[in-house]
């Protein structure tokens, strides 16, 4: 398996606090990856995007071409 990516979306929205949601896509491509979890997230103000590592990806079971919140 390759690369997998952790997208953190980031909903401001007037709160007092901002809410995170956390979408991992298991795809190597990072515009590919890009485009899934901004499908998952939408209406989010501001979204990261972070590289998981071997360790990461295996202790959250991804396959490739999984996607999860």
């Amino acid at each position: 398996m390759g690369k997998a990516w952790k997208f953190v979306g980031k909903f401001k929205r007037g709160r007092k606090a901002c809410l995170a949601i956390e979408c991992f896509v298991a795809v190597p491509d990072l515009e590919e990856a890009r485009a899934i979890a901004s499908k998952k997230l939408i209406g989010a103000d501001e979204i990261t995007a972070i590289e998981l590592s071997r360790a990461e990806m295996k202790a959250l079971n991804l396959k490739k071409g999984d996607v999860r919140l």
